[in-house]
């Protein structure tokens, strides 16, 4: 076997930062799951399709630096996450998963540092995340729902993209939320693009 197009697909059983390219979902926790190995922590959120989001080291610091170690406490916060092409891997730049900004922390927001290497640390600031609660529309989400559906089939939307633009709307209730990941497809699709705003 020299075919090594299997190895370059991101993998299906996490949040990829492809997943989110062009939106900035707003995430609220549901579960932690703290484990061994290179990626110890999975974040489960609302409507995750089963893939949690797995942070990076340097956004586990910041984490615990604003809820605290205790992954228990984090059920029931939100997160706004953004992809950060600049993310490097092995020395090269691959893109990541971010924290834009966090609810439960301070009006003035909180100051961090990331380590960009060994030698080189860099001041990272996170605002405060306000959760609006007014609710996505019933009827729009009903009329919406079969076009949202199609994108994600069609490849052209992931369903982090499709809930990052709905959320601008406002915030999906839970049954939204599971209709979403219904009609989304099993295997992960990498979006072509999300320009078109029809929720």
């Amino acid at each position: 076997m020299t075919d090594i197009s299997a190895t370059l697909e991101a993998k299906s059983d996490q949040l990829n930062a492809v997943d989110i390219i062009g939106a900035e979902p707003i995430i609220r926790i549901r579960e932690v799951r703290v484990t061994q190995g290179e990626q110890p922590v999975a974040v489960y959120f609302d409507g995750d399709h089963n893939r949690p989001w797995r942070p990076s080291k340097g956004m586990r610091r910041i984490l615990a630096g604003a809820w605290g170690t205790d992954s228990a406490a984090w059920v029931g916060k939100h997160a706004k996450l953004y992809f950060e092409p600049t993310v490097k891997y092995a020395g090269q730049e691959v893109g990541g998963i971010r924290i834009r900004s966090l609810s439960d922390i301070p009006a003035e927001g909180m100051k961090f540092a990331i380590t960009i290497n060994r030698s080189k640390r860099e001041p990272y600031v996170v605002p405060l995340l306000k959760i609006e609660a007014a609710a996505y529309p019933a009827e729009r989400f009903a009329k919406a729902l079969p076009v949202m559906a199609k994108k994600m089939q069609d490849g052209e939307m992931t369903l982090q993209q499709v809930i990052a633009q709905c959320q601008k709307t406002g915030q999906l209730t839970e049954d939204q939320l599971a209709e979403l990941e219904q009609a989304a497809p099993k295997e992960p699709v990498v979006a072509d693009n999300n320009d078109d705003e029809v929720m």
